[in-house]
């Protein structure tokens, strides 16, 4: 309670310039914690979002590569799949530094 009476007093002794000021002084720091949160939320949205795209590319690939048997005649359209499949591959590992 000693406390609050010193701290009204505080309050009571400033203008209202010094009390504005004050205030932003306060909430800038939760302002750039803010900031900050949606930052990171962002980045874990982005970093889960890949992480699921490989998740789904390693399964493709899985298939794919199920789906292959021994003396299996390679056709074009095997190379086409196995292709697209790298390029995305690639694509997604590349992009993964940025999350």
């Amino acid at each position: 309670m000693q406390n609050t009476r010193w701290e009204v007093r505080l309050i009571e002794d400033k203008t209202t310039s010094q009390l504005l000021a004050d205030m932003v002084q306060m909430l800038k720091p939760v302002s750039e914690i803010s900031q900050e949160v949606v930052t990171r939320a962002d980045l874990q949205a982005y970093t889960e979002n890949l992480y699921n795209q490989l998740v789904s590319l390693a399964y493709e690939g899985i298939d794919f590569l199920r789906n292959t048997e021994l003396e299996q005649v390679i056709s074009p359209e095997w190379i086409a799949e196995r292709d697209e499949l790298v390029v995305r591959a690639e694509r997604l590992v590349l992009d993964a530094p940025n999350a």
